[in-house]
């Protein structure tokens, strides 16, 4: 039987040619059906590869997965539904120097 569990993960997104010093991270947290904490973690990485698109600077900007900061499980019996692999929250966090992706975790507290 799955369950339903919340996955909090963070993104990082770089552009080339670099136009800006900013360095942009995204926190997401979606709905994963699974039947662990171990098949979530799989599930994620599986369903978000690497992203890489043109920008508009008319260069290319490629988004990664950086990071499942936090699996919790929902106790909440929720509909079957459209909820799997749902987001549910999200928020940009943005650079205006080279930053890693600890330290994004450290000054935001991302694994809390």
């Amino acid at each position: 039987m799955h369950k339903l569990y919340s996955a909090k993960l963070l993104f990082e997104s770089r552009s080339s040619p670099r136009v800006r010093p900013d360095k942009i991270f995204e926190e997401r947290i979606i709905l994963v059906r699974a039947k662990n904490n171990r098949k979530v973690k799989q599930i994620v990485k599986d369903h978000f590869p690497d992203e890489t698109f043109e920008n508009g600077d008319h260069g290319q900007t490629t988004t990664k997965l950086v990071a499942v900061l936090d699996i919790f499980e929902l106790v909440e019996n929720l509909d079957e539904g459209p909820l799997h692999l749902s987001e549910v929250y999200s928020r940009y966090l943005l650079f205006d120097q080279e930053t890693s992706a600890k330290e994004a975790i450290d000054a935001y507290s991302l694994d809390k």
